[in-house]
């Protein structure tokens, strides 16, 4: 819950300022949904599929999802008055004006973030018997379509990007070498003495980790194979950014910083 309250507001407003998020796409998208409800809902899947791009088409698709998804607390006119407001108190109200960075701009980022704060954290109710896709603290009706409809925005306008998507497609390479190339390495009965110390003395945890599972699961399991899997990934998840790259570009073959580079193994 204090994800969604934070996240659906914070990484909106972090993208306004880095020039992200473009008032006349977003305006178009939202404003053409409530203007054309009627025949987006006539719509079939498989035309709205192939029509994404057509502004409203993305936000009846993401409406439809919610309604098969959470058709527990989802409500059609709840998700039309929350696009509403988010027109107004995101689109209208902050991003109809460019961030410059100036005292104005800081003082509009600042109004949006504290209203929307505010709203959601006033919404948080506590249900007794939830429905099994919630909790017993939640968001009331109308503030939980908010976030859906903030969230819509961030996916749409700025994680569905053709730019972030190649580095994050980057990113996806560059981590599945790394899990790879230990992974062999590790499997290497000749050179895995010579693996990263901190890598072996995970591996040798995590063994004896499942190994203790194993005597109380008359199931059993390759623990060895486990072991080193979950070392691997623990040991890769502790990189930083910086560090999984040198790392990657260590294990490829093609770092010119061999001595540097290695410190962080």
């Amino acid at each position: 819950l204090s994800d969604d309250i934070a996240y659906s507001v914070h990484d909106l407003d972090d993208f306004y300022r880095a020039g992200v998020l473009q008032y006349a796409t977003i305006a178009a998208e939202l404003e053409r949904w409530l203007a054309d409800r009627s025949n987006l809902a006539a719509l079939d899947d498989a035309t709205l599929e192939s029509s994404l791009r057509t502004p409203g088409h993305s936000l009846e698709r993401a409406w439809r999802r919610t309604a098969q998804k959470d058709g527990w607390i989802a409500d059609e006119g709840e998700f039309r008055d929350a696009v509403r407001r988010v027109q107004e108190g995101l689109v209208e109200s902050l991003l109809s004006i460019p961030f410059d960075g100036g005292i104005d701009a800081e003082r509009r980022v600042a109004a949006f973030t504290h209203y929307w704060i505010d709203r959601l954290k006033a919404s948080i109710a506590v249900d007794a018997n939830p429905d099994v896709r919630s909790g017993h603290v939640r968001l009331s009706r109308d503030a939980w379509h908010d976030v859906v409809v903030l969230k819509f925005v961030h996916t749409r306008f700025v994680l569905d990007r053709a730019d972030l998507t190649i580095y994050q497609r980057g990113q996806a390479r560059v981590l599945a070498s790394l899990v790879e190339g230990f992974h062999a390495w590790l499997a290497d009965p000749n050179d895995s003495p010579r693996a990263p110390r901190r890598l072996l003395d995970s591996v040798e945890a995590t063994i004896e980790s499942y190994a203790e599972l194993e005597h109380a699961d008359p199931r059993g399991a390759d623990v060895i194979r486990l072991g080193r899997a979950r070392a691997v990934i623990d040991y890769i998840a502790s990189f930083t950014d910086a560090q999984a790259m040198s790392a990657a570009a260590l294990i490829g073959g093609t770092s010119d910083r061999l001595w540097d580079d290695g410190r962080s193994l």
